[in-house]
């Protein structure tokens, strides 16, 4: 299974934006801060163009957490 996560920030200090942006990935990486070690970097903070938000029935979602202690 494969799970994509879009994260979109809005903000009028585009210092604090791009801060949030090389925060982010390895907080979901949950490695340490500013360091990803992939890829080509991140994508800079541009404005936004379009927005189409989309709503699922909460009946199509199957919602599952896990605690695992190692």
């Amino acid at each position: 299974d494969e799970v994509q996560l879009r994260v979109s920030v809005r903000g009028k200090d585009k210092e604090a934006v791009t801060q949030f942006g090389r925060e982010i990935a390895p907080l979901i990486l949950t490695g340490p801060s500013a360091v990803t070690g992939f890829a080509g970097g991140r994508p800079r903070p541009s404005e936004v163009i379009a927005y189409w938000p989309a709503l699922i029935p909460k009946d199509r979602v199957h919602t599952e957490v896990r605690v695992l202690e190692v």
